[in-house]
């Protein structure tokens, strides 16, 4: 027992630092954005508190003589308005709906990587080389594929036009504007998002084949069983670790997207292609408005976190 003891004690002096770090750069900061989403703080003021006693302090120093009755001539703020805003806002719905969409949509890339490592899945040259060129956008910033799929879509002289155009699918004087359509920029969004992301998930896949237990698919094929039986109730099941961790990551990734709206189309038109990380940075930093943009921040938090645990939940009991 001593002994162990000892140890348990090592263990958590190892840990300490990085606990401390933790807990500042990311429960901490998390607390705060709770905090501040019940402010109407436009980061310059000293003071910082919550809209209802910000009421009651200004009432005071005015000598309204203003109580938690409401004794003042207007009516107190509430500390929740922002989120009272926000249920109103009906640019906040758009940005929301359009994430879901991202999250729909954006988890097909999964499925390109799965496809990509099944198929590079082979000891060669050749393969290796073109694993390389397929992982090469994700090494990419963001900001630089944002770039090259502007270029790419731009409706005058993009080369999806030309192609479009030499193939006689468009006429010369027609152009194909797909960013700058309220219906199909959010489309052409996740398309550019998911190019990198599919090499990203296809390492991950890759990796996890790499693990795979080559008796048993070996004793599979010796008992006749076909290909898609071999990939659909053998390769996927043991792929089940690498699948978890490319669906959490994608969940993330399409909550989380910012770059490429904020480089390809800036949330236009008309904030059509909105998503909920820059309409927060708008409302943050170009409008001076921290606590309505904590409050967005909040919303996203939450959607982040209730998704991916309900997705641990369900897959810790399909293994049970």
């Amino acid at each position: 027992m001593p002994q162990r003891h000892e140890q348990r004690k090592a263990a958590w002096l190892f840990l300490f630092p990085s606990l401390v770090l933790y807990a500042l750069y990311v429960v901490l900061p998390i607390f705060f954005t709770l905090y501040l989403s019940t402010t109407t703080w436009d980061g310059f003021s000293a003071r910082v508190l919550p809209a209802c006693l910000e009421f009651l302090a200004n009432s005071e120093e005015l000598g309204t003589g203003a109580s938690l009755s409401g004794g003042s001539t207007e009516a107190p703020v509430s500390c929740f308005a922002n989120y009272a805003e926000l249920w109103n806002d009906d640019v906040f719905w758009v940005a929301l709906r359009n994430n879901l969409l991202w999250l729909v949509f954006f988890s097909l890339s999964a499925f390109v990587g799965l496809a990509l490592a099944l198929f590079f899945h082979v000891k060669a040259r050749a393969a290796s080389f073109y694993k390389s060129m397929f992982f090469m956008p994700m090494v990419f910033s963001l900001v630089v594929v944002g770039t090259i799929w502007g270029w790419f879509l731009q409706p005058e002289f993009g080369l999806l036009e030309f192609l479009l155009k030499k193939m006689h699918i468009l006429g010369e004087d027609e152009q194909f504007g797909l960013l700058a359509s309220f219906h199909w920029a959010t489309a052409g969004l996740i398309v550019a998002a998911a190019w990198p992301h599919a090499a990203y998930c296809m390492v991950l896949y890759l990796a996890g084949l790499s693990n795979l237990q080559r008796n048993v698919l070996e004793a599979a094929l010796i008992d006749g069983v076909s290909r898609w039986q071999l990939l659909w109730h053998i390769v996927l099941p043991m792929l089940r670790p690498a699948t978890i961790v490319v669906t959490i990551v994608t969940m993330i990734g399409a909550l989380r997207s910012f770059d490429l709206v904020a480089i390809m189309t800036g949330g236009g038109p008309a904030n059509s292609s909105n998503v909920l990380a820059l309409y927060m940075y708008q409302q943050t930093f170009e409008n001076n408005r921290y606590g309505y943009g904590a409050a967005i921040a909040t919303v996203l938090f939450a959607v982040s976190l209730l998704l991916i645990v309900a997705y641990l939940r369900q897959t810790s009991r399909d293994q049970n």
